[in-house]
């Protein structure tokens, strides 16, 4: 657990003890808050990086989402007719957890023989 993680652990275990401990409840609960208070700054600004941690997920997530439908609509401009079917290029993820995929591009001829779709790989582009 990172040094913020147990940061956050001990105080929280801090105002849990501080209220279950108290012989009354009402002083367990303002010990609990008093805790709370110490500490309320502190708090504030690991929420506003976590914030801004979420923002810049949501921002690759959604430039990734981007990134991958031009190459996608870049491949479909890649088709070229030819004879009985056509030349598709196209880049390929090898299926493995691989910091370069994907790979390619590389060229198929895809034609249909007996109602199939037939890909036969021609080689990298």
């Amino acid at each position: 657990m990172s040094e913020v993680g147990k940061k956050l652990r001990d105080l929280y275990e801090a105002m849990l003890q501080a209220y279950r401990e108290a012989s009354n409840k009402e002083q367990g609960a303002r010990t609990a808050l008093e805790i709370y208070q110490a500490n309320r700054y502190e708090l504030e600004d690991i929420v506003r990086i976590l914030d801004d941690l979420f923002d810049l997920r949501d921002l690759l997530e959604e430039s990734l989402r981007a990134l991958v439908e031009e190459r996608s609509r870049e491949e479909k401009r890649g088709v070229t007719i030819r004879g009985r079917g056509c030349i598709v290029v196209k880049l390929v993820p090898c299926g493995k957890n691989c910091s370069g995929c994907p790979h390619g591009p590389y060229a198929y001829e895809v034609h249909k023989t007996a109602g199939r779709q037939v890909w036969k790989y021609l080689g990298k582009a």
